[in-house]
């Protein structure tokens, strides 16, 4: 439980640098902006091919498809959580609340945990769980699962938006692993792309302080009813349901820890951008993105914690 609360808190002071480092000016949204298109585009699709290329045995002893089935089943349930509790709200924030449910912050937070809690072999091994679960949230948050949920009459779905670059680098990856031939990837250019990406680790996080430090608060505290009841199913409901489930299945293991830690996250950093772009209300959702973040500090080593002491686990 220490451990794991230390390797949150280690998170949040650099979270904590990068909302001083925006609310002192010293980075502004021009800035901001240019850190996140550049974690997005270059940094993270570089990490995800070097770790994949770097544990070629790790991905071909697990089934991607797994990995894939877990990231549907886990929006499947935030969306249905989500609809069933907006039912009875007003349709100007219904979208909102559900995407707010439904996606989590399945790669900034768990990859930085991980980085702290893990020692280097098991760390290796859960950056590959990440990766090969986000080829599915990715697909499922930039495309296919965030269109039907802010869809308006008269939208159509683009097929380019499922090839983002993370997924791109993901995919290549892929290829690579799946036709045995990593051998020929030299290594003058794998290892740039392995510095580049481990860049990831503190630029994502430095992001996550900066953007939650344009928060409103007064705006916040007028919406705190709505966006508590947000924080309750993301950070209680849809994780003390999975820890039921890894309860009954006894399955105590990294995988285990895995399942929980991507249930337990808070709703997803780059969400508001994503609402921004579908013509939604991105300053609702930035709010409740900063609530249930705040909140994680406490819920993410609750159980984790519970799940180890159950287990017997530790790393």
């Amino acid at each position: 439980m220490s451990a794991i609360s230390f390797a949150v808190l280690k998170l949040c002071l650099i979270a904590v640098f990068g909302f001083i480092l925006y609310r002192k000016r010293i980075v502004d949204r021009r800035v901001l902006d240019f850190l996140m298109l550049f974690v997005i585009n270059f940094t993270i699709p570089c990490l995800f091919f070097s770790r994949l290329i770097d544990n070629t045995q790790i991905v071909l002893s697990h089934s991607l498809w797994n990995f894939i089935f877990l990231s549907i089943v886990i929006f499947l349930l935030g969306y249905g959580l989500g609809i069933l509790a907006s039912l009875k709200k007003s349709k100007a924030v219904r979208r909102e609340f559900v995407s707010m449910v439904s996606f989590q912050n399945s790669g900034y937070l768990p990859m930085n945990i991980a980085f702290f809690l893990f020692a280097p072999g098991l760390r290796d091994k859960f950056l590959v769980y990440i990766i090969l679960y986000l080829l599915g949230f990715n697909i499922l948050m930039w495309s296919i699962g965030s269109f039907f949920i802010f869809k308006k009459k008269g939208d159509q779905f683009a097929l380019k938006s499922v090839f983002t670059p993370p997924i791109l680098g993901t995919i290549f990856a892929l290829l690579f692993v799946y036709t045995n031939a990593t051998r020929f990837i030299p290594a003058v250019i794998l290892d740039p792309m392995r510095m580049i990406g481990d860049t990831s680790f503190v630029l994502s996080m430095l992001v996550l302080g900066s953007w939650l430090a344009q928060i409103d608060a007064r705006g916040l505290l007028k919406r705190l009813s709505i966006i508590s009841e947000v924080s309750f199913l993301k950070l209680i409901i849809m994780p003390g349901l999975f820890f039921l489930f890894i309860a009954g299945m006894k399955l105590f293991s990294l995988l285990g820890i895995f399942i929980l830690m991507e249930a337990s996250m808070p709703s997803a950093v780059s969400l508001p951008i994503v609402a921004h772009l579908r013509k939604a209300d991105s300053e609702f959702v930035s709010q409740g993105v900063f609530f249930s973040h705040l909140l994680s500090i406490v819920t993410i080593p609750f159980w984790l914690g519970i799940f180890l002491r159950i287990s017997g686990l530790s790393f």
